[in-house]
């Protein structure tokens, strides 16, 4: 295990407490078929926030359209680029997703704020290196996404961690303001 936790956590995988998949692959030439709906890129996906000015349209069948929405709650996590970059869709509408992006739909109990902050942790601190793939261009597969290590308190901790880290960035924000 990668460092010690209390009694009362256990480490977990990410694939252990939620389910989690990549969206549609953009290929103009055979998405041509279904309806248009919108879809976000990595180019919409920042850390804790999403750029919607410039969303895009492609065709999705009803059958990968469960596959390939998120709806209010979800974690979406860049595959490449800055690989493991996190953010929760917090809007009241569902949105299509392209293949560059997993989403994870966590179990009942996990804090996704709280997931979302240990990405965060994850990829600042370098410890996301371990998990990216490939030569060249490396990349964060499903695989690798869900053998992520979790150090998972019970769910009135995560809130409470929650609660101090978001405490400590408005903290930050007022300082530099």
């Amino acid at each position: 295990m990668p460092f010690d936790i209390p009694n009362s956590w256990t480490w977990c995988r990410l694939k252990s407490i939620c389910t989690h998949n990549a969206g549609k692959t953009l290929d103009k030439g055979r998405n041509t078929k279904g309806s248009l709906k919108k879809y976000i890129t990595t180019s919409n996906l920042y850390w804790g926030i999403f750029d919607l000015e410039n969303v895009r349209e492609m065709f999705f069948e009803d059958n990968e359209l469960e596959k390939c929405t998120a709806i209010k709650g979800d974690l979406l996590i860049c595959e490449g680029g800055d690989v493991g970059r996190t953010a929760i869709w917090n809007y009241d509408y569902p949105i299509c997703f392209q293949n560059h992006i997993h989403r994870v739909r966590l179990f009942g109990g996990i804090s996704a704020q709280y997931i979302y902050h240990y990405m965060y942790l994850l990829v600042q601190g370098g410890g996301i290196e371990q998990y990216k793939k490939g030569i060249g261009i490396q990349g964060l597969s499903g695989t690798a996404l869900g053998s992520i290590f979790i150090p998972l308190p019970p769910l009135a901790e995560q809130k409470r961690i929650v609660e101090q880290i978001d405490s400590l960035f408005e903290r930050a924000q007022t300082l530099k303001g």
